[in-house]
């Protein structure tokens, strides 16, 4: 692993066993044969988010699509691909990270495929079943699991609240909400007591139930709070709703986002779903620069390594790169300069062993870091 993280940053070209070949010391064979072997890429990885990220934290949750061609592949199939807006013919994983809510930075935790389905099981137990499976190790980062609008539904939100886990979420516009009852018990008379009190418009709040917990520094959206009752997960839940206004005060657009700690502050419920965006930087460089859809690999084994290779390089460039310095002196974080200045010192390395030249030498270290800055968008 000390072998492949920096030769992963330095690859030029496809991260694919015959590449890996070209530019590292070992050959194809013994890439292959080593990506079929078990590595604890939770363990690694949350040990790395426990030192890298601040106490605050998240726990991200959301599906990843990546193409892939050929007839043979384990747990090749149809999958929605959010970029496309239609179901592409490719893999599928899922992908857990931890967001640091102070920092706003993720750092990948562990990519399971979407495979292995057990009898009669549905898609959205198999997600269920992949964070409960490690509760263990992500309960010691953060019981706050941030997932998009798919995930509101009543089944997986039981299967993480028996676990330990609590959800963040956005509920869809025409969810049912329901205010509480907060009057006076009536007395002497039959049945229930009276719980709930109409049903929420969101364009129009009742301001004895909703208070203002954030607001846009431009006035383009008010944020309101309120404990409510979710109907569809037949349980209360804080609830916020946002109110996108135009250039006259107006609303225009509505959303609403949920958690089920009904003591959790609003804000930070808005917070944490906003937060739970970073995720998808952490696929956008695995993708662009880390060879996330590569693999040329068709065993289940291979391909999981492959997708955790990937990211876990991301994160470690991340914090090597970005939160190793403090926050008041960090620039944006390029992992195209990261991956351009690996590249460069493997080649340095390279031409120091060839001409048998000393590399601890003067001249070396004085031209070292000038070498390294060849290429870089921000030298």
């Amino acid at each position: 692993m000390l072998h492949l993280f920096p030769l992963w940053l330095a690859v030029r070209g496809r991260h694919n066993f015959t590449n890996l070949s070209r530019w590292g010391e070992y050959g194809e064979d013994t890439y292959r044969q080593n990506f079929a072997r078990p590595f604890g890429w939770l363990e690694f990885n949350a040990t790395l988010a426990s030192q890298q990220l601040g106490q605050h934290l998240a726990i991200a949750f959301d599906p990843c699509f990546v193409p892939k061609s050929g007839k043979h592949t384990a747990g090749i199939g149809y999958f929605y691909s959010g970029c496309a807006g239609r179901e592409l013919r490719g893999l599928e994983f899922s992908g857990i990270a931890a967001v640091d809510l102070a920092d706003k930075a993720a750092l990948h935790l562990e990519a399971v495929q979407t495979d292995g389905f057990k009898e009669g099981e549905s898609l959205l137990a198999f997600y269920a079943r992949i964070l409960c499976e490690r509760k263990e190790a992500l309960l010691k980062l953060s019981r706050y699991v941030a997932a998009d609008a798919y995930f509101a539904r009543q089944p997986f939100v039981d299967t993480l609240l028996g676990e330990g886990f609590q959800l963040v979420t956005r509920l869809r516009k025409d969810a049912r909400l329901r205010y509480l009852y907060n009057g006076p018990k009536l007395k002497r008379r039959r049945g229930r007591p009276k719980t709930y009190d109409g049903r929420i418009n969101p364009y129009a709040l009742r301001e004895d139930h909703f208070t203002r917990c954030a607001q846009a520094e431009d006035g383009s959206w008010v944020a309101y709070q309120s404990t409510v009752n979710v109907q569809s997960w037949k349980r209360n839940a804080k609830v916020v709703i946002v109110h996108h206004l135009d250039g006259q005060g107006q609303i225009k657009s509505a959303k609403i986002y949920a958690c089920t700690n009904t003591a959790m502050d609003g804000a930070e419920v808005l917070h944490a779903y906003q937060c739970r965006f970073q995720i998808e930087f952490l696929y956008r460089d695995g993708k662009q620069h880390a060879g996330l859809a590569h693999c040329q690999a068709r065993s289940p084994e291979k391909l999981h390594f492959h997708l955790n290779t990937a990211l876990t390089a991301v994160s470690l460039a991340k914090a090597a790169y970005y939160l190793s310095a403090p926050p008041q002196e960090r620039k944006a974080f390029s992992m195209a300069d990261v991956k351009t200045q690996y590249a460069n010192d493997l080649l340095l390395d390279r031409f120091i062993a060839t001409f048998g030249i000393g590399p601890q030498i003067s001249k070396i270290n004085s031209i070292r870091e000038r070498f390294r800055a060849i290429g870089k968008i921000a030298a």
